[in-house]
């Protein structure tokens, strides 16, 4: 341990001032679902533009349905089998039908006193009316409509209908700035006149590999070899995240070969993502070749297992992430500190992944003077570490819900609570 071991909030606050969010860019409502919106957004009219029915049934005015104002009373007699005692008003009231207002087909006749007019669901109330009856509450003979009034109950103005404006105004604010876009984000914007929004860009991240001993996929690994399993990790990481990405490949030990491969990784591109070769052996050439192009220096290694010797710098317009080439230290630095910059990066105001305080099932294992971050999955509610917590074991991510953060010191016991990054991606927007 030295004095250049960053702890982990340093080193994610050092991450996150180097990273502004992306230019904005014109988008498609269609292609623009989990990009984060750059400007606010207004309705460019009301919603509903008018009154309209939420039921299928009949236009009315309320005041034919209040007793002795309008319409036609029935007798009590017809509806309540014989015993008008039960009702002190009339059951019924009769109305004559004058015509239909049809979802995209609004009526311009007028609704008179002791008239009716058919309405569907999502139709213009009609001039006149100002209330809707449904129509399970009335009988109809001809162009004569009687409404129970013991089953319509009280209906005042308003009744069943949605007024104009009543979902948006003209005007008002929609969506602001900063809005992860879901479909129901854009579908409101599509309803409130917008074809396409300003969002963020994505960023562009290029994912390279280092290392003699890497085979590409679909290779038997000779002996002393390795798949190169970890340049296809980060890029599906990095695509969850939100990011373009262009997959390099790998590159091996070799100064000069490591250098044009970085300087290609970060031409016009926002992140780059290295795994490999970042320890302190012979072989490890990746700082070195990063400071010899010139590289600005923004840390060097980090209090935390697995990934202590993880590197963090610019070079030009990209921010590179020198990742430790043991599987699980590539995964834990990126979603630790190469994810929420490119979170940062796209606009999103909530760049880590959600905390949650978790029950052990089992014991966690402590790293001394580092903050362990235990891959653990969640089980009837608790938190169990994998068997594996072996840094070069691919087993040891296989499903892996969390990421147990067990402070420095020697451990937890099992029944002791700690705080865990939540790794699944609900609803993934």
């Amino acid at each position: 341990m030295t004095a250049d071991d960053l702890e982990l909030a340093d080193a994610l606050a050092r991450v996150l001032s180097a990273c502004a969010p992306l230019p904005g860019e014109r988008r498609a409502l269609p292609t623009a679902r989990g990009r984060v919106l750059a400007e606010a957004l207004h309705a460019r009219w009301a919603m509903p533009g008018a009154d309209v029915s939420t039921m299928d049934g009949w236009a009315v005015r309320a005041a034919d349905l209040s007793p002795g104002t309008g319409g036609d009373m029935s007798s009590g007699t017809a509806s309540t089998g014989g015993r008008p005692d039960l009702y002190p008003e009339p059951a019924e009231v009769e109305l004559a039908v004058v015509g239909e207002s049809a979802a995209g087909h609004p009526s311009a006749a007028v609704v008179g006193p002791g008239q009716a007019m058919r309405i569907s669901t999502g139709a213009v109330l009609p001039p006149g009316a100002d209330a809707v009856v449904a129509q399970e509450d009335v009988r109809r003979q001809g162009e004569r409509l009687w409404i129970d009034l013991t089953r319509a109950g009280a209906v005042r103005p308003g009744h069943f209908v949605r007024r104009a404006g009543s979902d948006l105004a003209a005007g008002v604010e929609i969506l602001s700035p900063g809005t992860a876009l879901r479909p129901g984000d854009l579908a409101l914007a599509a309803g409130a006149g917008h074809a396409d929004v300003l969002v963020h860009r994505p960023p562009r991240v290029a994912v390279l590999c280092t290392g003699d001993e890497l085979v590409d996929i679909g290779c038997p690994p000779g002996h002393g070899q390795v798949v190169s399993s970890n340049g296809l990790m980060l890029a599906l990481q990095a695509e969850a995240a939100g990011a373009e990405v262009r997959d390099l490949g790998r590159v091996g030990d070799e100064p000069e070969a490591l250098r044009r491969a970085l300087a290609d990784a970060a031409a016009g591109a926002d992140v780059v993502l290295v795994s490999g070769g970042i320890s302190v052996g012979d072989h490890d050439l990746v700082w070195p070749a990063l400071l010899a192009l010139g590289a600005e220096p923004l840390f060097r290694r980090v209090r935390l297992r697995p990934g202590r010797p993880l590197a963090f710098a610019r070079l030009g317009d990209a921010r590179v992430f020198a990742l430790p080439g043991n599987p699980a230290s590539t995964y834990v630095g990126f979603e630790l500190f190469a994810r929420p910059a490119l979170r940062r990066l796209a606009g999103h105001a909530q760049v880590e992944r959600p905390r949650r305080r978790v029950v052990l099932a089992a014991p966690a294992e402590g790293a001394g003077r580092r903050t362990h971050c235990v891959r653990a999955r969640l089980v009837d509610g608790r938190a169990e570490p994998l068997p594996s917590q072996v840094s070069g074991a691919l087993t040891s991510l296989r499903g892996c819900d969390l990421l147990i953060l067990v402070p420095p010191g020697p451990g937890l016991p099992a029944g002791a609570e700690a705080d865990a990054l939540v790794l699944t991606d609900p609803g993934s927007e």
